[in-house]
C-alpha cells in the first residue's frame, strides 16, 4: 500500500532547510480531492504531511472574485500562489507538501518555480460528467454541473498531461485514489 510506504519513508526522514517538494492535486468540482486527501490524511499524520486545501479559507462568491481579483480565475491564480507561498514558508522543514484544490495546473507549475520550490508533481483527480454531477448533487450542489463544468474537468485533464502530470481516474474507490496519489509523491521523497 503506498500511503504506508510515504508514511515510512516520510517519518524516516530528518528535518530539513531545503523548500519542500509538492503534490499538487486538481481536479473539477466533484472529482474527489478533498475525500482523497481526507484519505490519506487518515494514514498519514499532518507533522509529517501537511495537507493544503485550496478551499479551507473560503471560496467567495462569483461577483467577490470579480470584484478583488477581476475573475474568478484571478482568484484561482491568487489563491494557488497564496498556498504555493505558505507551503515554502509554514512547511519549510518538511519534504513534502500537498495542496489539494480546484485550481489550474499551470498555476502551480508557476509558483513553485517563482518561489524556488522544486516543480512540483501534478496530478488530475478525473471523473466522467455523469459521475461529477451525480457527486456535486449528492452533496446539494446541482448548479456546479453542467456543460461549463464539463469543459472544465477536459481543460484541467488536457493541462495536466500537457505539463507532464498524472490523470488519475477519481471514479474508482477512495482508498485506490489515495495510494495512488501516494505512489506519485514516493518519488518526490528521498529515500
Amino acid at each position: 500500500m503506498s500511503r504506508t510506504a510515504l508514511r515510512d519513508r516520510l517519518a524516516a526522514m530528518r528535518l530539513r532547510s531545503a523548500p519542500p517538494a509538492m503534490l499538487c492535486v486538481t481536479g473539477a468540482s466533484g472529482a474527489g480531492k478533498t475525500a482523497a486527501a481526507a484519505a490519506v490524511r487518515e494514514h498519514i499524520e499532518t507533522r509529517l504531511l501537511p495537507i493544503l486545501s485550496f478551499d479551507s479559507l473560503g471560496v467567495p462568491s462569483p461577483e467577490e472574485m470579480q470584484l478583488g481579483w477581476e475573475t474568478p480565475r484571478g482568484w484561482q491564480k491568487a489563491m494557488t500562489w497564496f498556498w504555493v507561498r505558505a507551503a515554502k514558508t509554514v512547511h519549510r522543514t518538511r519534504p513534502l507538501v500537498l495542496l489539494e484544490g480546484q485550481f489550474d495546473p499551470q498555476y502551480a507549475v508557476a509558483a513553485c518555480a517563482a518561489n524556488g520550490l522544486p516543480r512540483p508533481q501534478i496530478a488530475v483527480l478525473h471523473a466522467d460528467a455523469a459521475t461529477l454531477c451525480a457527486r456535486v448533487t449528492a452533496r446539494g450542489q446541482p448548479a456546479l454541473a453542467g456543460d461549463d463544468q464539463a469543459r472544465w474537468s477536459v481543460y484541467l485533464r488536457e493541462a495536466t498531461r500537457d505539463l507532464g502530470g498524472a490523470i488519475v481516474d477519481a471514479s474508482r474507490g477512495l482508498a485506490e485514489v489515495a495510494d495512488e496519489l501516494c505512489a506519485l509523491a514516493l518519488p518526490l521523497v528521498p529515500g
